[in-house]
């Protein structure tokens, strides 16, 4: 996971905030998968992804974010994505994920 940070903390309304740095690919889509769905399973008011300081992030990477929002929503907790760069704004329209993970559902 080199050039890769991935930060975790929660919010005094208990809303678990997970702040990514650097780039998601398929060398570290697969912790990021299973952060987010222990983070989820921790059961916060909300599960909020932080993509802010995220400059690339391929299919593996978004296949990650689709299963921590699939395991919040199994467990009735919200999950969203914020900040995404332009970039990533497009990769997430191309998959036709930006509704689901930015916008909620």
């Amino acid at each position: 996971m080199a050039g890769t940070l991935i930060n975790t903390r929660r919010t005094g309304d208990g809303t678990a905030v997970v702040e990514i740095h650097g780039e998601v690919d398929i060398s570290c889509a697969p912790e990021l998968w299973q952060i987010l769905v222990d983070v989820a399973e921790t059961r916060p008011t909300q599960v909020m992804v932080e993509l802010r300081h995220l400059t690339f992030i391929d299919s593996t990477g978004i296949g990650a974010l689709v299963a921590g929002r699939n395991t919040a929503r199994s467990l009735g907790i919200g999950f969203r994505v914020r900040n995404p760069s332009p970039f990533i704004t497009t990769q997430l329209h191309q998959t036709g994920l930006y509704s689901t993970l930015v916008e909620g559902d």
